[in-house]
């Protein structure tokens, strides 16, 4: 996935494996943005921070669903290929990643 900054907005663009071509994934409007300095993913993918020209940094969830299961684990499905599993006991988290192509 790739995001790209511009006036009161980002875009999100998502790779198709199996048209092998980038596609738009949608567009997130932000009032009183004004321009897009920054932006950057925490390492797992599951967040965008977002900076602007005015000195605002806003943080944005960005998984597809979200589901608990039994009440003892989180699962965030953060793309087609990826999942971050956290045991809702301790905290503890893995991030499980396909590298196959079979989303």
């Amino acid at each position: 996935t790739v995001v790209v900054g511009s006036f009161n907005r980002y875009y999100v663009f998502s790779y198709n494996m199996h048209r092998a071509q980038w596609e738009e994934a949608g567009v997130k409007l932000i009032d009183n943005l004004y321009t897009v300095s920054a932006l950057a993913w925490k390492p797992d993918g599951s967040r965008l921070a977002v900076g602007s020209l005015t000195g605002g940094v806003d943080l944005f969830d960005a998984c597809i669903r979200r589901h608990r299961y039994k009440g003892k684990f989180e699962f965030t499905y953060v793309s087609n290929s990826q999942v971050i599993v956290k045991r809702l006991t301790n905290g503890t988290r893995i991030v499980l990643k396909s590298h196959f192509g079979y989303e």
